[in-house]
């Protein structure tokens, strides 16, 4: 959190700072794409948990990419602004599985062989207010988040004869965080940039739900940290 919080106040006192014959930019839109350094406990240990059962070797998860586009809008002729964001997390994981077909005896004739994949999938969405230089060139926000979280499973077998069953859910949740981010653009043509961004957000989905049963199922995926990204970003 200290390197965020001196990353701001870096981007804050080059955006007092920026020379007043600078030419003022009114907006900005970024597209930028990065990884955030996470530590979701919950969800590595039913990783661990069904890696233990399945006999399987997936890795847990320690950070995320994230897409994102952000649009930054100076609505008077100063520093401040105001900046709306959306952005998308996307991360899969893998079990493979084996299970013995037996006869009435116990005895092991063959074997079902499959896979389950758990697709993670987030949706930050945020609005913010902050300071920026004149040219955009360096600028810093805090912002509020509104997040949607789904889990996608997906179960599919075949057994020994070639027969195929399969199944799949989906769950659902939300939650609110924040973000903080400090970003500097240095631009290679009169109105494109280069865009590096580091950022602290704190999100936690838990509870998600059973999209078909409306089920609520224990598990929660602790997605804060701090993060790095690299991106264009179009000044007009």
């Amino acid at each position: 959190m200290k390197r965020i919080a001196v990353i701001l106040i870096l981007c804050f006192s080059i955006a007092r700072a920026q020379d007043a014959s600078t030419p003022l930019v009114k907006n900005k839109l970024s597209l930028t794409y990065g990884i955030i350094f996470i530590q979701p406990d919950e969800i590595n240990n039913h990783i661990t948990g069904s890696n233990d059962a399945l006999g399987s070797s997936t890795k847990i998860i320690e950070s995320l990419p994230e897409a994102s586009v952000l649009f930054s809008i100076r609505p008077r002729e100063d520093s401040q602004i105001i900046t709306a964001r959306v952005g998308h997390m996307y991360i899969t994981r893998i079990y493979d599985v084996s299970i013995p077909e037996t006869t009435t005896s116990s005895t092991s004739v063959a074997s079902t062989t499959g896979t389950i994949k758990e697709t993670y999938t987030m949706y930050p969405l945020s609005l913010g207010v902050g300071m920026a230089s004149k040219s955009f060139g360096s600028q810093a926000q805090f912002e509020f988040i509104y997040g949607l979280g789904y889990i996608d499973e997906n179960q599919s077998y075949y057994s020994s004869t070639g027969a195929y069953t399969s199944h799949s859910r989906t769950l659902s949740s939300s939650a609110y965080g924040f973000r903080l981010a400090g970003s500097t653009t240095v631009e290679f043509s009169e109105r494109i940039g280069l865009t590096l961004e580091a950022s602290y957000r704190y999100l936690v989905f838990s509870d998600y739900q059973d999209q078909v049963t409306g089920r609520i199922q224990n598990m929660k995926f602790n997605t804060s940290g701090f993060g790095g990204s690299i991106g264009l970003s179009i000044l007009f």
